[in-house]
């Protein structure tokens, strides 16, 4: 029990003392160990703390291969051997204990790379060589006595163990070694020995197990951030790099360290300090607001297709020459008048007068009309006296008057003959052909009552047409409109005696034939009186 106890202090010591696995940049390392040797051949084994304690102190030199791989020169010298002659009942020779020095050259395959723990597996070759400490008595079959011989020989060392890295030079290690020999000699037990003649034990080699913990000391440079340049020579020793660049990262491997790389993820060009510029327009992807399409710097790298001096990214209509106000669209027509929303007064309602309607074509725009579903001179209402004031406020509208007294003359009332001979009343339109309009009916009460307060009057109606169709077809036309409207007071009670009625066709226009607002001014038919019986003298003119 106390050599187990001393076995375990020794070994526990062995933790003391470590260093981490060799690297690229450290590949040196030094190793010492502590252990114990156990035995197995033909007179037993005493594997796991057999007796004696056979104590073993060992050192090692490594060097780094690859980072799966390191070459290991290593040796050891201590005890090794067994005792059962303490056994109750032993009756064999089974006591030998030799002086042990072994060494050999060996490869670790490091299966897993860690941080901390690093596990490997070791194999090689080497040569031990034993020397017997106790002496050999040569009367055979006494129980107890030792036996041995001096003896050398080649082994395989395999084994396993496990690196705990410390510190980057130090750190713990445990290796158990299988030790398989090519000798069957030194502990004396194996058959035609001549000191032992008769002697029982089995043709076999002796093996061994050798149980190891200590440390080991790094020779090499320090190489903080493990990416193989020696922090002496790494100008970023707590970053892994690339040798090729001193030690410091490229980890967008466009040939610019990330420590002077304004885009450390991005692959770019040196002239913009390793930013990418993937459409090749001078202005770098982040602050290209059209990174992938050719642009200008104005336009914050974006391109200016219809050439209107806004950028197509915030460009509503790319591809259409606009404005900024409505986001490089061009001004829109809502109405589709043909006058764009911005020149338009009327923008939604379409209209020929500047854009806005003039439903009745007297030149004024309905939304300035004061009569827009009736032509007219002032504010776009009828002046039939022609005094300024409008029919509607003229208290006087068949006699030419003054504002001031509402459009009655300031001066006498005229006689009953001025006043017949003065009257025309309003036209009466006509459609196509001679059919009536909405205002005909309204427009022959008018007449009529006029007819009532002048019986003396004569009506003298007059027929006329626009300028469409033939001259001699519109001859006729009119002169079928001026007889309807003649029918239409006959029937009404005027005397036919007091009319007279006439066709005219296309002469004395009072509107423009060339729109069609003075074309339908045109188709009409006047009724004016007079205090003598005529026929309306016409000008034979045209426009």
């Amino acid at each position: 029990m106390k050599k187990q106890l001393l076995s375990m202090l020794i070994l526990l010591l062995g933790f003391g003392f470590s260093v981490s696995a060799q690297t690229a940049t450290s590949k040196w390392g030094v190793m010492l160990s502590g252990g114990k040797m156990e035995y197995k051949g033909d007179i037993g084994s005493n594997m796991i703390f057999g007796t004696p304690f056979q104590g073993h102190v060992g050192g090692r030199l490594g060097y780094y291969l690859s980072p799966a791989l390191d070459v290991f020169l290593q040796g050891s010298t201590g005890r090794h051997g067994i005792d059962l002659s303490t056994e109750p009942g032993n009756t064999k020779v089974d006591q030998f204990l030799s002086d042990v020095t072994q060494g050999n050259l060996a490869l670790h395959w490091k299966f897993l790379k860690g941080e901390k723990f690093n596990p490997f597996l070791s194999g090689g070759i080497g040569l031990m060589s034993f020397k017997n400490v106790l002496g050999t008595n040569l009367d055979p079959g006494t129980p107890g006595e030792p036996r041995g011989e001096d003896e050398s020989g080649l082994h395989i060392p395999l084994g396993v163990g496990v690196r705990y890295n410390i510190t980057d030079n130090f750190g713990l290690f445990w290796h158990s070694q299988y030790g398989i020999g090519f000798n069957d000699n030194y502990d004396g037990a194996y058959p035609g020995n001549v000191n032992f003649p008769g002697d029982r034990a089995t043709d076999g080699n002796d093996n061994y197990l050798l149980h190891e913990l200590g440390l080991a000391l790094s020779l090499g440079k320090q190489d903080r951030d493990k990416d193989g340049v020696a922090d002496k020579k790494d100008a970023c020793p707590d970053t892994p790099g690339l040798k090729e660049f001193a030690g410091c990262p490229d980890t967008d491997s466009d040939g610019i360290i990330d420590g002077e790389d304004k885009c450390p993820s991005v692959a770019g060009l040196a002239e913009f300090m390793g930013c990418p510029d993937s459409d090749g327009d001078k202005i770098i992807d982040g602050e290209d607001a059209c990174p992938n399409v050719a642009g200008e710097a104005r336009y914050n790298g974006c391109p200016d297709t219809d050439g209107d001096g806004i950028g197509d990214n915030v460009d509503k209509c790319p591809e259409e020459s606009g404005v900024s106000k409505y986001n490089g669209c061009p001004i829109p027509d809502s109405d589709g008048d043909g006058v764009d929303d911005d020149s338009d007064p009327c923008p939604k309602t379409p209209g020929d007068v500047g854009g806005c309607p003039d439903s009745d074509g007297d030149g004024v725009v309905d939304k300035d009309d004061d009569c827009p579903e009736e032509a007219g001179t002032v504010r776009g209402c009828p002046d039939a006296d022609g005094d300024g004031v409008a029919d509607k406020d003229d208290k006087c509208p068949n006699e030419a008057g003054v504002p001031e007294k509402d459009g009655c003359p300031k001066v006498r009332k005229p006689t009953r003959a001025e006043m017949i001979n003065r009257y025309c009343a309003p036209a009466i339109s006509f459609g196509s052909g001679a059919s009536k309009s909405d205002t005909y009916d309204s427009s022959i009460s008018g007449i009529v009552s006029f007819a009532n307060q002048y019986p003396e009057a004569f009506l003298n109606v007059s027929g006329y047409t626009d300028s469409q169709g033939a001259e001699a077809a519109n001859l006729r036309l009119s002169k079928r409109r001026a007889k309807r409207v003649a029918d239409s007071l006959i029937a009404a009670g005027i005397s036919s005696d007091r009319i007279t009625y006439e066709g005219y066709g296309e002469t004395n226009p009072i509107a423009d034939n060339l729109t069609k607002e003075g074309r339908e001014m045109n188709r009409r038919v006047q009724v004016c009186a007079s205090t003598a019986k005529r026929i309306i003298t016409t000008t034979n003119t045209k426009r």
